[in-house]
């Protein structure tokens, strides 16, 4: 099966579902509403982790909002979060 007739099936799979708690969606797989947000603890896992990747050379994948975080943490997180969004670049 293509992936195109697979998004198509999902997409009208959806369409049939009731609205989740959030109100906005109906699939579960891409809402995001329920996520708790994140806390400094995850912040500090992100920086870790792009830290640690970067030294073995690894970009890091990382959600935009641990990125936006980072950033507005300021000082040596900010400067990894731009370290890793311009290797995403």
């Amino acid at each position: 099966m293509s992936a195109p007739h697979y998004w198509t099936q999902r997409r009208q799979a959806a369409q049939r579902l009731p609205l989740l708690d959030c109100g906005r969606h109906a699939d579960p797989w891409p809402c995001r509403c329920s996520e708790p947000p994140l806390v400094e603890k995850n912040l500090d896992g992100w920086c870790d982790t792009i830290a640690h990747l970067s030294r073995l050379g690894t970009p890091a994948v990382v959600p935009a909002e641990a990125l936006a975080g980072l950033r507005r943490r300021g000082g040596a997180d900010a400067a990894v979060a731009e370290l890793a969004a311009a290797v995403a670049a």
